[in-house]
């Protein structure tokens, strides 16, 4: 029984969300034979506010160019 988590900041909406879970469904099924009702996806949404990369907070508003240091400010 595969079980696939995926975790993103809460921007995808249901449409996308539901279009993320088929296709990653059907890939899994193509690849591994799994029965597609024994496919567990799980999409975990973490607020910006509560993740970080690089030492910096995804809210803040430099977070793009902060969070590509290499090494301490």
């Amino acid at each position: 029984m595969p079980f696939i988590s995926v975790t993103t900041w809460p921007t995808l909406g249901d449409d996308k969300s539901q279009a993320l879970i088929e296709a990653l469904t059907h890939t899994v099924h193509e690849v591994t034979a799994a029965p597609m009702d024994k496919i567990i996806v799980v999409i975990n949404e973490i607020p910006q506010t509560r993740w970080g990369e690089g030492g910096v907070l995804g809210s803040n508003p430099e977070f793009a160019e902060l969070s590509r240091r290499r090494t301490k400010a």
